[in-house]
């Protein structure tokens, strides 16, 4: 059984939540007015999630779930307020929360939905933690916010690499909810994908998981992205958060592809990651979107050497050194990939290049930065 602590000056906000909590199966509930009481409950009980209503006062909330966060870390913690900005989730990302709800027009059933939808991730993530061996797979996401740079060609090679040439067991999540390319890349059909996953969450578990996956020729599975745009507005963030912990226990390593875009679900996924690579190119386009990316990353509190900066198309010739990039952005180049006509000739046969064509250069470049990863 796991423990919701709702905090909020509101009694009938939270009696009402309380009510429409009530038919979750094995939530117990606690209904506190005071934030540090809230904390204080949440740490000697070890919490599954916590959320603080729209009548707390949100610098309160924010202290007490950065002191939740770091006594209880598995402990999921949502603020709920009337108004979002910036600055507030960029204080809410770093206090720990999972997530800022806007409750402006939402009724107690959504709200009590996105909670019951925090509990089953929270469910999720403490059934990977007392897993099987494999559940402390490394987490690898491959990301940049701007769209072009190569990143889901690198992400479909890498986990091709490990699965058929380092011989590890590979999972390969395509976030790229709305427009991910892992199915063309990969040949694959897309018979199931993350949509049919998240429709099945209420019992969703490893095994299940793998169902939905579509095993590719290497050995990768791949869990793809949603055939139909819209199907993406259903695959939440705490449904993607469970998702994560679940294919811990699929698998030696997780790579996730992520949309070329800053938002929640990249978010989550770098949260879950032990290792974050950011694909930049030759251009200075990419060169100031990678710089602002990895300052807002800074901010939001990531650890120092969770990310590692990859260049594509690193020979490419536009009067720009690889060593010039690395200045600008601030970051060391752990591995360059050169540019190659083999490469779109590839995807268009939907096959990886370090599969197609295993002597190139830009193959051997995929390889070393797959053993980088895996041995880093």
């Amino acid at each position: 059984m796991g423990l919701a602590v709702v905090c909020d000056l509101d009694n009938e906000f939270r009696d009402r939540l309380e009510k429409v909590l009530s038919p979750v199966e094995g939530l117990e509930y606690i209904g506190v007015t005071n934030p540090a009481d809230a904390a204080a409950v949440a740490c000697e009980r070890d919490a599954w999630i916590v959320v603080f209503g729209p009548s707390t006062d949100c610098d309160a909330a924010l202290a007490a779930g950065e002191s939740i966060s770091s006594v209880t870390p598995r402990t999921l913690t949502l603020l709920m307020t009337r108004v979002v900005d910036t600055d507030l989730l960029r204080r809410a990302m770093r206090a720990g929360f999972r997530d800022v709800i806007d409750v402006e027009g939402v009724t107690y059933g959504g709200l009590a939905a996105t909670v019951a939808e925090a509990y089953d991730a929270a469910s999720a993530v403490r059934g990977a933690g007392d897993g099987p061996p494999g559940s402390d797979a490394k987490v690898i996401t491959v990301f940049s916010t701007k769209g072009g740079v190569g990143k889901s060609v690198i992400a479909t090679n890498l986990v091709s690499i490990m699965a058929k040439t380092l011989g590890k067991r590979v999972a390969l999540l395509d976030l790229d909810l709305e427009s991910g390319d892992g199915a063309v890349m990969l040949g694959l059909e897309p018979a199931s994908t993350i949509y049919d996953a998240v429709q099945a969450f209420d019992r969703l578990d490893a095994q299940l998981l793998q169902s939905f996956m579509r095993e590719h020729e290497s050995g990768a599975r791949v869990l793809l992205a949603p055939v139909q745009p819209e199907q993406a507005e259903s695959v939440t963030n705490a449904r993607v958060a469970g998702i994560i912990s679940l294919a811990r226990e699929l698998a030696d390593l997780v790579v996730i592809d992520t949309p070329g875009r800053l938002d929640e679900t990249v978010l989550t996924a770098i949260d879950k990651s032990d290792q974050v690579l950011a694909v930049a190119t030759m251009d200075l386009p990419s060169i100031k979107n990678m710089k602002v990316s990895l300052a807002k990353l800074k901010q939001l509190g990531y650890r120092n050497g969770l990310v590692r900066l990859v260049l594509n198309r690193a020979d490419s010739k536009v009067f720009l050194e690889p060593s010039d990039v690395e200045k600008a952005i601030g970051a060391n180049v752990v591995a360059r990939i050169p540019s190659d006509r083999l490469v779109p000739r590839s995807v268009n046969r939907g096959v990886p290049v370090a599969l197609d064509q295993p002597r190139s250069p830009v193959a051997r470049s995929m390889v070393e930065l797959a053993r980088f990863v895996v041995d880093g």
